[in-house]
């Protein structure tokens, strides 16, 4: 696709959606100018909620920081709380618990195993806290080698896994929805 796309003198514009940033879009961002990558973090798309028919509109906005933003993730939160909760998003938030669906599962399942052992032992680490880790303190609790850690560091952002946080040190933090999963469900 991409030799093809980027090669085609009648393509002026494309779009690519994904949910990870391949190495192969970094080259072309700096090589093809004036090819761009634009990262969305969470959407406030109101209507996947509204679709599926979902009550309490003042507490949709907390779903949504609550999910991240994520469309996938809302879409499967959304039919859940229609189906048990009859669409009260009130009271599926008075649960006072991120719930991970069956579908959310399998495909944090798959995205797990396709992790390398470097990436999961990053992730099992960061699953462990609450707060951001800085890199030193990251590579004090991981046996890993410097260039494994900053190599797996990067990748796991490329998959939106991992945020850089800005503070005194550069802190990183890993998806509160993924790191729920790492932490609560068996990984086989």
């Amino acid at each position: 696709m991409s030799d093809r796309a980027l090669n085609n003198p009648t393509i002026k514009s494309l779009i690519l959606i994904s949910q990870e940033q391949c190495p192969e879009m970094q080259g072309w961002e700096n090589e093809l100018y004036p090819i761009n990558c634009l990262d969305l973090s969470g959407l406030y798309d109101l209507e996947i909620l509204n679709n599926k028919g979902l009550k309490n509109h003042e507490f949709w906005l907390n779903l949504i920081n609550l999910y991240e933003g994520n469309s996938v993730y809302l879409k499967s939160i959304a039919i859940l709380i229609k189906n048990i909760f009859d669409g009260d998003v009130a009271e599926f938030l008075a649960e006072n618990e991120l719930v991970i669906t069956q579908e959310m599962r399998s495909q944090f399942n798959q995205l797990f195993h396709r992790l390398s052992p470097i990436e999961q032992q990053i992730v099992l680490k960061l699953s462990e806290f609450e707060q951001p880790l800085s890199r030193e303190t990251l590579r004090e609790s991981v046996e890993l080698s410097s260039t494994d850690l900053i190599n797996g560091l990067q990748s796991l952002q490329q998959r939106y896994l991992v945020t850089k946080i800005k503070q005194d040190k550069i802190m990183f933090k890993l998806s509160s929805i993924f790191g729920k999963y790492v932490k609560n469900f068996n990984l086989d």
